[in-house]
């Protein structure tokens, strides 16, 4: 009788510890596959920094109004909208939507492109201008704000701008009387991107190779300024 109960205790004994053993992997493993993976959620595509962004790049000038004219008759609308196009084609790839307020030589008034901007709930509007000075010795970059809210912006802008190579001269952020500005109820910036009346500048300004150059500096700003 002693011996059975003897190995009845060990039996039972056994059967606790492979049980307690059992639970014991049960609840690993349970713990283990209720383990969540990171969320990836709200992280930004690198190739695509600008995707949910709304854009618009206006051309200026355009139609009968030709803008500045610089030596030989170059005009400013002419400038313009190629740049706005090369502009427009890199904000695509980095996933903005872009809308132009021109994509042609056509004449659209100044109160119809702040609008644009107004009724596509834009995230940033820029304005693509040329300069032009009595002084054929003045040259460069500027970018131009009318409210305080989008100076910093427009600083933003500038500083990436300038960190391409363009071999322009900085001439600044500035406050800018611009109607186009004013009269937006959306962030906005104007570019004057060089002087036409200026001639080496002028060579350059109207240079396919150059507009590429300038594109991707105005892309690499926008990217800066709002990401």
């Amino acid at each position: 009788m002693k011996t059975f109960i003897r190995f009845f205790t060990i039996g039972v004994a056994a059967i606790l510890l492979v049980s307690f053993s059992l639970n014991l992997r049960q609840e690993g493993t349970t713990k283990k596959d209720t383990i969540q993976p990171v969320s990836t959620a709200g992280t930004t595509n690198p190739t695509q920094p600008l995707s949910g962004k709304t854009i618009i790049i206006d051309p200026g000038h355009g139609g009968k109004d030709v803008g500045t004219i610089g030596g030989q008759n170059s005009y400013e609308k002419d400038v313009t909208l190629p740049t706005a196009l090369k502009i427009q084609r890199k904000l695509k790839e980095k996933g903005a939507n872009v809308i132009l307020t021109r994509s042609d030589d056509e004449t659209v008034s100044l109160s119809e492109r702040a609008n644009i901007a107004n009724n596509h709930e834009a995230d940033l509007f820029v304005s693509i201008h040329f300069d032009a000075f009595d002084d054929p010795d003045v040259h460069g970059i500027t970018v131009y704000y009318n409210k305080t809210s989008d100076e910093s912006l427009a600083q933003q802008l500038h500083d990436g701008i300038f960190k391409s190579d363009l071999k322009a001269k900085d001439r600044g952020v500035k406050f800018g009387d611009y109607r186009v500005l004013r009269e937006n109820i959306k962030p906005a910036i104007l570019l004057e991107l060089g002087y036409l009346s200026n001639k080496n500048e002028k060579s350059r300004i109207t240079s396919t190779s150059y507009q590429e150059l300038l594109s991707t500096a105005v892309v690499r700003g926008i990217v800066d300024a709002i990401t």
